[in-house]
């Protein structure tokens, strides 16, 4: 024997299986939402550590090259009077005579090439006080970076950073010719 729905037996079947639908829904962005929590989580780490292991070398590299730093001020923000944020640079190591920029990147890609060269202008045109009357390098460190886009960051005048082993190298040959803004005080 055939069961006959009435129009309200399937309005209410559908009322319920939008009510179910949107209850499925409603778990699964909560469930997204939490593991994108956790990737960023994770992303966050991975960033803390490749900047751990530029920074524990980048003194000693620069040395290498004849240029002698000694102060190293992790996660540098430049704000505006209004607090307003309007540079952050992931390592600025410094002495009396040269402020070196450098920008970590897991996976070092050419756009972060040019937004570092752009973080520079706007340090030449804004200075934290530690950089005023020096002069200022750039450098890049990618824990993972294409041949291109090392030889693009070098021929810019920037400096390239990559692991090597254990520990941390530049890739610019000795005789790599960078570029150096002053800033003036």
């Amino acid at each position: 024997m055939k069961t006959i729905l009435t129009k309200q037996d399937v309005l209410q079947l559908i009322a319920a299986s939008r009510l179910e639908s949107d209850k499925q829904s409603a778990e699964f962005k909560q469930q997204m939402k939490e593991l994108n929590k956790k990737i960023g989580e994770l992303t966050d780490t991975i960033g803390e550590s490749a900047e751990s292991q530029v920074r524990e070398s980048v003194i000693m590299l620069f040395r290498s090259r004849g240029i002698i730093l000694d102060e190293i001020f992790p996660r540098a923000i430049k704000e505006d009077a209004d607090g307003i944020k309007l540079y952050e640079i992931d390592l600025l190591v410094v002495n009396t005579v040269y402020a070196v920029a450098v920008e970590v990147k897991n996976t070092l890609r050419q756009k972060d090439v040019e937004n570092h060269l752009r973080q520079i202008e706007k340090i030449k045109q804004q200075p934290m006080s530690c950089v005023k009357g020096k002069m200022l390098l750039g450098a890049v460190a990618g824990m993972l970076m294409k041949h291109e886009v090392a030889e693009f960051a070098m021929k810019k005048g920037l400096f390239v950073i990559k692991p090597k082993g254990d520990s941390v190298k530049i890739l610019n040959k000795l005789d790599f010719k960078f570029n150096q803004w002053r800033i003036e005080k």
